[in-house]
């Protein structure tokens, strides 16, 4: 079985630092090289704190580094509302993000980006809430930018979590979109290097409408201020697929 190329997503600022050192030196060290991606939080424009993705302080560590930014999208605990709600925090995750980077820094990267919604199996997300959320997302990231960039909608949950990937299965033969599905299913914890990726373990049970792009396969390394062991499904096109539509930080400056 082959292994995929690493990933960290953490909650905390990549420069954060456990015992002295920061997570991105944490991360080369478990992983051997640096990670290809990093998983970053972006709620609102009016969010505050450090779970949220803080460019003047993140940026230039991760372009140093060649690290691009895996956005995402964070309103954990509202993912089984309505249709009506999934849209309005959709409309705030992408002028977040945008608002982070610029629309004219995004379409000169690309014109199409990945965003996760992040759900945590407690509560299960629902059909009308993502269906209102990955149709806005996709609308209202164009709309904001004249049509130059797009947002295309993903999701992150549990392997074992139906509700959810029967509610993505729904939405989308209901016109919404899934462009790739980032799993967790812990098989070891703490810090841990890559596991041979086994999809016969991260499927979930639900024939998903979109690629398996991401396992998450560790939890807590270093602990909850530390950040979580991930991989690229080895068998996508790494490019096309995922890394091409995430965001190579600009420099500070910027």
């Amino acid at each position: 079985m082959a292994k995929g190329r690493p990933v960290a997503d953490s909650s905390t600022l990549v420069t954060s630092l456990v015992d002295g050192r920061s997570l991105l030196d944490l991360a080369e060290e478990v992983f051997g090289e640096p990670p290809l991606l990093w998983g970053r939080y972006f709620t609102s424009t009016a969010s505050s704190g450090t779970v949220e993705y803080r460019h003047l302080r993140e940026n230039q560590p991760l372009r140093d580094r060649g690290i691009r930014v895996l956005p995402i999208a964070r309103q954990t605990k509202r993912v089984d509302g309505s249709q009506a709600e999934g849209s309005e925090d959709a409309q705030q995750n992408a002028d977040d993000l945008i608002a982070t980077f610029t629309a004219d820094y995004l379409a000169s990267q690309g014109d199409s980006f990945l965003m996760f919604l992040d759900v945590e199996g407690a509560p299960p997300l629902s059909m009308a809430y993502y269906l209102g959320w990955a149709t806005t997302l996709l609308s209202h990231s164009r709309v904001s930018t004249d049509g130059r960039v797009s947002l295309l909608p993903c999701v992150y949950g549990v392997q074992s979590d139906n509700q959810t990937w029967n509610s993505v299965k729904s939405a989308c033969d209901r016109g919404a979109t899934c462009a790739g599905a980032w799993i967790a299913r812990w098989r070891v914890h703490g810090c841990n290097p890559q596991l041979d990726f086994d999809m016969s373990i991260v499927s979930p049970a639900v024939q998903l409408p979109c690629k398996i792009l991401l396992w998450q396969y560790s939890d807590d390394c270093h602990g909850g201020d530390g950040f979580d062991c991930d991989q690229i499904n080895p068998s996508i096109d790494l490019d096309a697929d995922l890394v091409s539509r995430c965001i190579l930080p600009p420099p500070s400056i910027m």
